[in-house]
């Protein structure tokens, strides 16, 4: 039991934020988090250690995350950020940094599941290519044709002005 809270504590909140950007919705990123950890705790007897825990997490989270899609049937409107006027002569480029970063999460929205999966685990989680391809079950190769679609269809959402 305490081997267990040790290392879900210190893979919670990086599970959360997975979660979060593959669903786009904070409280629905707890939920399946803590789906997560209880089918971890569930399935924790039979589970043979042959890849970092980490791993085993990611896999989880990313298909209750997929789970939770699948039941999901009307997408959720993004909502509007309210904008704040700042005098601060910083506040423009804050301003443009905040839309730029807006426009990546609902780009991300866009893609399918298993591309976002990619990239989120790729470079939000900074895992290796063999790490993410077997969170998600996947062959290195086929990881990597994975990430590369994404990047390819980011830059036709993003326009071809912006970096992917």
């Amino acid at each position: 039991m305490r081997a267990y809270r040790e290392l879900v504590g210190r893979h919670l909140n990086r599970g959360v934020k997975v979660a979060e950007r593959m669903l786009g919705n904070r409280q629905d990123a707890e939920d399946v988090m803590q789906e997560a950890c209880l089918k971890i705790w569930k399935e924790a007897p039979r589970w043979k250690p042959q890849a970092k825990f980490s791993t085993w997490l990611y896999r989880v989270v990313l298909n209750a995350c997929l789970d939770r899609k699948r039941r999901i049937v009307p997408a959720r409107a993004e909502e509007e950020l309210d904008e704040i006027a700042d005098d601060k002569p910083m506040a423009d480029a804050v301003m443009i940094g905040r839309q730029r970063s807006d426009s990546v999460k609902v780009a991300l929205q866009a893609l399918p599941d298993r591309q976002r999966a990619a990239v989120i685990l790729s470079y939000y989680e900074e895992l290796s290519n063999q790490e993410a391809a077997d969170s998600m079950g996947v062959a290195l190769g086929a990881f990597q044709q994975l990430l590369f679609r994404a990047k390819q269809n980011l830059k036709g959402i993003l326009g071809e002005g912006q970096k992917a």
